[in-house]
């Protein structure tokens, strides 16, 4: 027969609410994924347009970089976060 752990115990409710905020926060940063993109295609269209000299194009590209460093970004959250569910989940399984 198995001893009941107090400790295991406590652990694993907090696993499991770790758990569901993670997946919680995938569900997020991929929703932020969609306007991101849409804003980098309205960039590259407007880029398009526009004069190689011209101050507008300039800005543009400025933020153009700011919305590629934000992708990378939230693809380095979402990594990490999908890190955190999947080693969660490990520890409920073992624990259930």
């Amino acid at each position: 027969m198995i001893e009941s752990n107090p400790q295991l115990n406590k652990e694993v409710p907090q696993s499991k609410k770790i758990a569901s905020m993670g997946k919680m926060s995938v569900r997020i940063i991929n929703e932020l994924y969609s306007p991101i993109d849409a804003v980098n295609r309205f960039i590259n269209l407007a880029l398009q347009s526009l004069d190689d000299d011209s101050q507008s194009r300039q800005f543009l590209i400025e933020s153009k970089k700011g919305i590629r460093k934000t992708s990378t970004l939230l693809k380095r959250l979402n990594d990490c976060v999908k890190k955190i569910e999947k080693e969660t989940r490990e520890i409920v399984a073992i624990n259930d």
